[in-house]
């Protein structure tokens, strides 16, 4: 396994970000599921697919888009 150059400037990128946020939010769900379940249910019956997908794509973007001089994973 290589890691990209400036491993510790990783903080900056995007994803990286995207997955503090999801890590976050995860463990929120797992200590308090009751408290989650009551947000899921809060949501339109449309709304709740589309979650999982703006999720899917928000981390798809952040990975694939560059922004300024960082580096990409090789």
């Amino acid at each position: 396994m290589n890691f990209i150059d400036d491993i510790n400037q990783a903080w900056r990128f995007a994803s990286v970000r995207l997955a503090v946020i999801a890590g976050i939010i995860a463990a929120w769900a797992a200590a308090y599921p009751q408290d989650f379940a009551q947000l899921v249910g809060a949501l339109p019956e449309w709304a709740r697919p589309l979650i999982g997908l703006a999720v899917f794509a928000a981390a798809t973007l952040a990975r694939v888009t560059k922004v300024g001089g960082q580096d990409t994973p090789q």
